[in-house]
């Protein structure tokens, strides 16, 4: 469906290409029809959102909405009027929801009547903690009042695994295999192999664990993964794992290297077909881990001999309420949807033991039931303008009622609907949708947001590292012997690198330093082995170059740019720790050396090694920002103020020993998430200095949900604020001391920002302001 090297090459050319195609699209059926067209998909996808997640009826909360929503798309965009509209709209609907009235504007009927007898009811009504409707493990949850609701239990994969030692290996390829089948899947829900090879200081060699080709097959089925060990290995690790909900089966291990002639040989490791150990308990030799998941070796349908290892999701019955806010009975919403029509949807419904009330036409419902179940919704793909059409009404409806960045978000996202309903419309391929819906998702200007598909990611990087200095992309490093540090690439395939960048960041969500940052990351990002044309200028020469784009995860892929060791002493009593390397027991074997420095610099350029507890080392008295990370409570649609939040703060304690020591922090727009939760802490309470750049501005736990076609969407699902309760979102930390790099100084190895940090930690100590 998708080519990946196809979407890299013509990135660019996408939008003029698209412009076109809707404008010949538009031309070829007419505008009028094109418009009713629209106009028909906005009115179902208003409705669609409001019913979905608002509308508490036992019968709109027993079907698939996701066939429910391809089937929709399908059904209202002929209708050729008004009143054919209306008549589909109902048609659809009122299975669902037999209390939901569908209205031409202006002539409301009279609200449905509610039961007699009501003091022997039970409310019924939606409550979102957030968005708790992705079948994905999480902490936010959706449910209706005074029922029950099976949810995941928290946790986000789990995996079996064992490792080898390395020594042997290195410098060789290896090759895992093994049989897989899965079952039971959820939207999102996939099984993976993984290999990794580890080295010293806290460093990977080659990884993969399969995200680019998830096993989703209910049959058993041979899966392989080959790298590279690098030449200072110290461990391979490997196995199999479940993400999000459902299950896993695995047999048959396999784990070989290459030798001098070709071949493969077999290494050699612990119950690689799950024959030892006793049944329903964790396979012996084998490590599990993952919270809210189980393992246990089972003799069902195994691959080969009698046994095979299942790893499933473990659920939870939600049983009490969320919280105390509800909508009442006699609350309803009504709205105006597009088309010439309005709705009105009550948001809370009478119930007793077995039902909601009133009760809708059973015939009727059981054959929607039937209509929906025709739908083989695993095997459809974004060529299919249904599946597109339905990407587009479930994305945005999420957004419109879950987003919890709407009051800083900058763009009209009623008008987002429209033109991307457009697009979805004409797209000719899936290829040209993925730009669709990220285009969709860029929209909300959220640093976590993202648009992935099954066999889309591309696995193969240019050999490089860069960064934006001074207005160009400079190479801070190579592994490619043809590319000097400090050069600048001007062209990649032809295309200007700054015009390369910016189209690549119109399809990227959050800050302009997030985006720089993440463009350049992937920047002539392809198929591996593929070649790059560069045209790179050197000292004022310019040069013509080809370079061959390196597999993910193995070293060439992403040279690690030049940074002292993890904790290394720069001078006497000055000491640096890279934050994204150093793991916190090592850094609590040095924790004496740095409480008695004369100055410490902190790098958090990047993402931290699980090392927050730092911070309790600098304050010296406990943490009282509590409420810093808000998860809203939702009643209403449309981004209405939340019934309330639930505010959470770290509840950090002083530890000792204390660093006394002149501190300074260096960080840069690649520190996104928790960084900026460690940065929060560092700028609230006034910690350190901070030198460099503004973090990412996107923080809060990352919320997801699966589509039909195979696409994943994900983005941030609580609001976060500053630790004094300002804006965070868009903004990041902000340095005390900005500092930016040069190219004179890249090329001359030299690491500016640290200098700057340095120079700032020597000062006479003096009182943060």
């Amino acid at each position: 469906m998708f080519s990946w090297q196809a979407f890299t090459r013509a990135s660019f050319r996408s939008v003029v290409v698209l412009v076109l195609a809707i404008g010949l699209s538009l031309t070829s059926c007419g505008p009028d029809q094109s418009s009713r067209q629209v106009e028909n998909l906005r009115a179902f996808a208003k409705i669609y959102g409001y019913v979905r997640f608002f509308h508490p009826s036992d019968e709109a909360s027993a079907i698939d909405w996701d066939r429910f929503a391809v089937y929709g798309v399908t059904r209202v965009r002929r209708a050729a009027s008004q009143s054919e509209l209306q008549a589909s709209l109902e048609h659809l609907f009122a299975p669902l929801a037999p209390t939901v009235q569908i209205y031409p504007t202006g002539a409301p009927p009279e609200p449905a009547l509610t039961p007699d007898g009501s003091s022997d009811l039970q409310v019924v009504a939606w409550q979102h903690f957030g968005f708790g409707l992705s079948n994905q493990p999480s902490v936010y949850q959706s449910k209706r009042t005074g029922g029950e609701r099976l949810v995941p239990a928290r946790g986000y994969f789990g995996t079996v695994t064992q490792s080898v030692a390395a020594e042997g290996l290195r410098g060789r390829r290896i090759k895992l295999a093994a049989s897989v089948r899965t079952g039971a899947l959820a939207m999102g829900g996939q099984g993976q192999m993984w290999l990794r090879v580890d080295r010293p200081d806290g460093r990977h060699g080659f990884f993969d664990n399969m995200d680019d080709r998830p096993i989703r097959a209910f049959e058993w089925q041979r899966y392989e993964i080959e790298g590279e060990v690098a030449e200072d290995a110290t461990e391979v690790f490997f196995g199999c794992f479940l993400q999000g909900q459902g299950k896993v089966w695995v047999d048959d291990f396999v784990l070989q290297v290459e030798d001098d002639e070709g071949g493969w040989t077999a290494i050699e490791f612990s119950n690689p077909d799950f024959e030892e150990g006793k049944l329903g308990v964790e396979p012996r030799g084998w490590s599990s881990r993952g919270t809210g998941y189980l393992f246990e070796l089972t003799d069902e349908d195994a691959h080969h001999g009698r046994r095979s290892v299942r790893i499933e999701n473990d659920t939870v019955i939600l049983t009490e309420d969320l919280f105390e806010a509800h909508p009442s009975v006699g609350e309803s919403i009504e709205a105006a949807i597009g088309g010439g029509l309005s709705v009105r949807v009550p948001l809370a419904l009478y119930g007793n033991d077995s039902q909601t009330l009133p009760c809708g036409d059973a015939g009727a419902l059981n054959g929607l039931r039937a209509e929906l179940d025709s739908i083989a919704i695993d095997s459809l793909t974004a060529d299919d303008v249904g599946v597109r059409l339905a990407d587009i009404v479930i994305s945005w409806n999420v957004f419109q009622h879950f987003y919890p960045y709407f009051d800083v978000m900058d763009t009209d996202w009623n008008d987002q609907l429209t033109q991307s309903l457009r697009r979805a419309l004409t797209d000719q391929s899936g290829t040209d949708f993925f730009f669709t819906l990220s285009d969709l998702v860029a929209t909300l200007q959220d640093g976590h947001g993202r648009v992935v598909h099954v066999g889309d990611l591309p696995k193969a990087r240019l050999p490089l590292s860069l960064e934006w200095v001074e207005g160009q992309v400079i190479v801070t490093s190579s592994g490619d012997e043809l590319i000097d540090v400090g050069d600048i690439i001007e062209r990649i395939d032809g295309v200007p690198a700054q015009q390369a960048l910016i189209e690549a960041e119109r399809y990227i969500s959050g800050s302009p330093q997030w985006k720089r940052w993440r463009a350049l990351g992937d920047f002539g990002a392809g198929e591996a082995g593929s070649e790059a044309e560069l045209v790179v200028r050197r000292r004022g020469a310019a040069l013509d170059v080809r370079i061959t784009r390196q597999e993910f995860g193995s070293e060439k892929a992403a040279p690690e740019e030049p940074r002292p060791e993890r904790i290394e002493e720069l001078e006497p009593g000055i000491y640096y720790v890279d934050l994204s390397k150093a793991e916190m027991s090592y850094i609590d074997e040095k924790m004496g050396e740095l409480a008695a420095a004369r100055g410490v610099i902190f790098d958090l350029r990047g993402y931290p090694n699980r090392n927050h507890e730092v911070i309790s080392h600098l304050l010296r008295a406990p943490d009282t920002t509590d409420d810093w990370m808000r998860i809203a409570q939702i009643t209403h649609p449309d981004h209405v103020e939340p019934a309330g939040y639930q505010e959470i703060g770290w509840n950090m304690k002083p530890l000792e020993p204390h660093i006394d020591a002149k501190v300074v922090f260096m960080t840069d727009g690649r520190a996104i998430s928790y960084a900026e939760s460690v940065m929060g802490f560092i700028e609230g309470y006034r910690l350190a200095e901070i030198v460099g750049q503004p973090t990412a501005g996107a923080n809060g736990n990352v919320t997801a949900m699966g589509l039909p076609g195979g696409f994943q969407v994900m983005w941030t699902g609580m609001k976060v604020v500053k630790h004094d309760g300002s804006q965070q979102h868009m903004i990041g930390i902000l340095p005390t001391v900005p500092a930016v790099r040069t190219i004179e100084g890249v090329r001359e190895g030299r690491d500016e920002v640290l200098e700057k940090a340095l120079e700032v930690v020597k000062r006479e100590p003096h009182v943060l302001q």
